[in-house]
């Protein structure tokens, strides 16, 4: 009895490093804030401006926002996915707008090069923007 427990334990550990695979995680990211205010026209919100750079092989995997997203690209080439959509690939100057709720990942597309891109949001004083998906 005791064989067959040590074998059942030792497969258990083996399935667990590819359940844990399975949830892809955030990888290769670094967001900086460059500005965040409050305006007395907007209570209870705040306004960020981040400059997000992703290092190659860098991801966000399946995520929403709380409030609308605007990125824009200044370096690299990054692929946007929404769910049930065609993937975008932006490059330097192109924007995208994200609205709040939406599932979507997004990515670094090349391995040698990082992504930056800035990231404009206006969400509730001192809450979370980005959400994880499981």
């Amino acid at each position: 009895m005791s064989r067959l427990l040590a074998i059942l334990t030792v497969l258990a550990a083996l399935m667990i490093p590819s359940i844990d695979s399975a949830h892809a995680q955030r990888t290769g990211i670094n967001a900086d804030p460059l500005q965040v205010f409050d305006d007395a026209s907007m209570p209870a919100k705040e306004f960020r401006v981040l400059r997000t750079t992703y290092a190659p092989g860098g991801q966000n995997p399946k995520h929403y926002h709380t409030a609308h997203v605007v990125f824009y690209v200044l370096e690299g080439a990054g692929v946007w996915q929404e769910e049930g959509k065609e993937p975008v690939t932006l490059k330097p100057g192109d924007s995208l707008h994200v609205r709040p709720g939406t599932i979507h990942s997004h990515r670094n597309a090349a391995a040698t090069e990082r992504l930056v891109f800035l990231e404009f949001v206006i969400v509730e004083k001192g809450q979370r923007s980005t959400v994880p998906m499981p």
